[in-house]
């Protein structure tokens, strides 16, 4: 496996996170009910369950690119990245009453 897929993965992971949570704030924040689309329910639980695992694997996968090459600074980056979306997740879910 090449070193710079390993990093990219991360980063990837990082990124389908922050869409899916922007996708959740602009519903949030929408006049739109989405209550009124069939199915939406499964689909919207399985986007919340991939938002939670996105930043655990992102960890996962910078940590992994980390150890082959720790020298290069765009790994510690993506680490800390990954561990601030963890732990920024961590604290919203805690702060939030509704679950």
């Amino acid at each position: 496996m090449a070193r710079t897929s390993l990093r990219a993965t991360a980063i990837y992971c990082l990124a389908i996170w922050a869409a899916i949570w922007l996708l959740f704030m602009l519903i949030r924040f929408s006049s739109f009910d989405i209550r009124i689309i069939p199915g939406i329910g499964p689909v919207m639980l399985v986007l919340l369950v991939i938002a939670l695992l996105a930043p655990i694997v992102a960890i996962g996968f910078s940590g992994f690119a980390l150890v082959r090459q720790p020298r290069v600074s765009l790994n510690w980056l993506t680490l800390g990245c990954a561990i601030a979306a963890c732990v920024g997740q961590a604290i919203l879910f805690t702060v939030t009453k509704w679950m």
